[in-house]
């Protein structure tokens, strides 16, 4: 494959099924939220030339296989439209992250436990990412669904692991004020006990 730069692999197919997940219960920290059905312009236009992926510019999205692993940005997945004369890249993450800077966003589906199990059957993630990704549904107080990828994806040979990407995941999220309300806190416990009893299966 010849790249498009260091971090982007080619251009996309703008027809291609994209999605995002937005925030639709609280504003965002900026007060700002997405609108519906009109098109939106990202602050910093993509950046071909970046050698950094802070420096990318434009909005990530992704597709159905890999979008499970954004659960935490928001609480309504919306499909992506790419408006006409603009494009979208497909940068060299192995987990599906696409970047344009217009987009639309369009049908919104509010996500909730159900929903996101639907979401995780669906996908395609390495285990890594799954266990950052059922922490997150944790954390967003989907813990059944959060409590079925522990028990489809942890063992006692990759427990250890999935603690470490539990643990990290947790503080991270903690200084981003995201663990604030007792469902979290509540999900949270569950799944670390979880994690704690595969763990014990060792001894």
């Amino acid at each position: 494959i010849v790249m498009l730069s260091k971090l982007f692999e080619c251009e996309s197919n703008k027809n291609n099924n994209y999605y995002r997940v937005i925030q639709t219960q609280k504003e965002y920290s900026d007060g700002r939220i997405f609108p519906i059905d009109e098109i939106v312009v990202s602050d910093n236009p993509v950046n071909l030339e970046a050698d950094d992926r802070t420096k990318m510019g434009g909005f990530c999205v992704s597709t159905k296989e890999y979008i499970f692993r954004w659960l935490i940005r928001g609480n309504t997945l919306c499909e992506v439209i790419i408006p006409d004369d603009y494009k979208i890249y497909k940068t060299i993450h192995k987990s599906g992250v696409y970047i344009a800077d217009h987009i639309i966003l369009t049908n919104p589906k509010e996500i909730d436990d159900e929903f996101a199990t639907q979401l995780y059957l669906q996908s395609k993630l390495l285990d890594i990412e799954y266990f950052k990704a059922m922490t997150a549904c944790a954390i967003c107080g989907y813990i059944n669904t959060a409590l079925k990828v522990c028990h489809d994806k942890v063992n006692v040979q990759n427990v250890d692991t999935a603690l470490n990407e539990f643990n990290s995941f947790c503080g991270r999220r903690i200084n981003e004020n995201f663990i604030d309300n007792e469902v979290a806190r509540n999900s949270i416990t569950l799944l670390y006990n979880e994690l704690i009893k595969i763990k014990n299966m060792n001894y």
